[in-house]
């Protein structure tokens, strides 16, 4: 008879600790984006299981179970997963950290006896993603098999001898809601005045470590997915964080002497806007190698965290103008949920405004044709044609260079091209999704990451990519992922906020399109309230109403721009108007 598993009831006790958390892709319904740099409370309730060990004569199915529900507790001083490693024959033969499998479902586990002291359990089931090493989450639904090797000891207790992955975690999407946070590390963008994200799944194993473990990931640089990104970090080489304690509001860092060789001001401003996020924390000290510093540009030893707050990831937050197609193909400004033309007579579709208000891209009627036009006067500066038989563009997307970014599909795969300086058209070598068709590419703001949906498995999926230096010296657009495997198919997207996006697509549960918040870390994506009707485009600026191109019937060739009110979560639509735009 099978032992009675004792850690199904043990392991269901629950503490309220401080902390928060936040999960892979499930339910919900928000409005808006969570901004970069937003208070994220420590000090919410979040429910953690309390571990056992095991218990005498276990059989090897119990003590696998065991073992997977206490690894994902964190518990131990430093989250080193003490009770976890009772399971095993070599317990300081394993190391973690945060590596984890993440799984939606586990099918019931299987068991195997090679002799009286040899026994392999397998587990497999459905996987959701992986959280690497530095703590990146990328989107990978595959099923999985993961062999667990047991051995009897000199007592005959059942032990682990070979857990699987030997380097890392087996979690459930609610082990991950439960024990993690997502937070934002902070580098610099090429300008140096434009903060990028990189956001990172942490385990909140105390109210101390979280902190402490958040500037010692900042400290020690981007994740390796972004790292090759046109990122920098203020940091030199070789520092590290000697002490971090926050009291009465005020986090006190104090880094090691090689800081020293390091610039200040850019120290605090990736310092302030990633402790920032923790609501306990108002104000900072920098010290180096004990020894309080002056940071030049601040009055006094202390920041607070709204010194840098010119270097907002999103921008100044005002809201931006937008823009429209009118129906007679023009050019419009939306103002006051009313379309007026501006004084430009070529036909636009799907316009794309540089950030300066100066220029216009556009494409023909069958998409063939990038044209990129000035706002005033009119005069054309660049004209592109699909270079393949059949190639048709993706809407256009303008980097904050000054460079305009196109797709050119065809049904068995695509090109990438920029317009440099919205004047030379240049084909980038060494697009990674060249065997994938595309239709839609957005660069985000700081034009260090770029968003796409392309047509992969037989369906339309969004992936992240970086944007890095090409061998010719140009730019390329590299090393794509999934961020989320809840959604099914996208039908259009735009950067909401410098960390989230507002997606037009589809789920297993919600087979129509629909309108979804969804963060670039992997975290939930979160069903919005749409206008109604058939959605065919989505635009976005942080601080500004979120723009939804609108088919009202099937069939009906009447489009609306409609606009989300923020005070009153309605929507207000613009009779024949369609193709909204920000500047981006």
């Amino acid at each position: 008879m099978r032992p009675r598993l004792a850690t199904a009831a043990l392991m269901a006790l629950l503490a309220l600790l401080a902390g928060g958390c936040v999960g892979v892709p499930q339910g919900g319904r928000v409005l808006r984006g969570n901004a970069g740099g937003a208070e994220q409370p420590v000090d919410d309730p979040y429910v953690r299981i309390i571990p056992v060990g095991p218990e005498r004569d276990w059989a090897p199915i119990s003590i696998v179970e065991g073992f997977r529900t206490a690894s994902s507790s964190f518990d131990g001083p430093n989250g080193d997963h003490q009770v976890a490693r009772s399971y095993l024959a070599c317990p300081s033969c394993w190391r973690p950290g945060v590596a984890a499998i993440v799984y939606d479902k586990l099918d019931p586990p299987t068991y195997e006896q090679n002799g009286p002291t040899q026994a392999t359990v397998t587990l497999q089931g459905s996987q959701l993603g992986r959280i690497g090493a530095d703590g990146q989450y990328i989107a990978d639904a595959v099923d999985f098999k993961e062999i667990f090797h047991l051995r009897r000891d000199a007592q005959r207790q059942w032990r682990i001898t070979e857990p699987l992955p030997p380097e890392g975690l087996l979690l459930s999407r609610d082990d991950v809601t439960r024990a993690f946070r997502t937070l934002d590390l902070y580098f610099f963008a090429p300008d140096s005045q434009t903060l990028v994200p990189n956001p990172v799944f942490i385990p909140l194993v105390s109210r101390s470590w979280l902190p402490t473990q958040l500037v010692k990931q900042l400290i020690s640089g981007p994740t390796t997915w972004l790292k090759s990104a046109l990122v920098r970090s203020a940091f030199p080489a070789g520092t590290g964080l000697r002490r971090l304690q926050i009291s009465g509001g005020v986090a006190t860092v104090d880094l090691t002497r090689q800081a020293r060789a390091g610039d200040l001001r850019g120290m605090s401003i990736q310092l302030i806007w990633t402790l920032r996020q923790l609501r306990e924390v108002q104000r900072m000290q920098l010290k180096i190698d004990g020894k309080p510093v002056q940071v030049p540009g601040i009055s006094g030893r202390l920041q607070s965290i709204h010194d840098w707050d010119a270097y907002n990831p999103n921008g100044s937050g005002e809201p931006q103008q937008a823009y429209v197609r009118l129906v007679d193909g023009r050019l419009g400004r939306l103002d006051n949920d009313r379309a007026q033309s501006v004084p430009l007579k070529v036909q636009v579709g799907h316009p794309a405004i540089s950030y300066d208000h100066r220029q216009v891209a556009s494409l023909n009627a069958a998409a063939n044709t990038v044209t990129v036009t000035d706002l005033v006067g009119g005069a054309v500066r660049a004209t592109m044609r699909a270079t393949s038989k059949g190639g048709r563009f993706t809407p256009p997307s303008w980097d904050s260079r000054g460079n305009v970014w196109v797709v050119e599909s065809t049904a068995s795969g695509s090109r990438l091209w920029i317009i440099e300086g919205g004047t030379r058209p240049v084909a980038v070598d060494g697009w990674a999704l060249v065997q994938y068709p595309a239709k839609a590419l957005r660069v985000s703001r700081d034009g260090t990451r770029a968003a796409v949906i392309v047509k992969a498995d037989n369906r339309w999926q969004v992936q992240l990519g970086r944007v890095d230096r090409a061998p010719s010296g140009g730019l390329q657009a590299e090393g794509f992922i999934s961020i989320s495997s809840e959604l099914q198919s996208a039908i259009d997207l735009a950067w909401s906020t410098t960390d989230h996006l507002a997606v037009i697509g589809m789920t297993n549960g919600n087979p129509s399109p629909s309108l979804f918040d969804v963060p670039v870390s992997g975290a939930p994506i979160q069903p919005m309230i749409g206008p109604g009707g058939e959605m065919t485009t989505v635009t976005a600026s942080p601080g500004s109403p979120l723009l939804v191109t609108q088919r009202v019937s099937p069939g009906d060739k009447t489009l609306n721009v409609c606009r989300l009110s923020d005070r009153y979560d309605d929507w207000k639509c613009v009779n024949g108007t369609s193709d909204p735009a920000y500047p981006g």
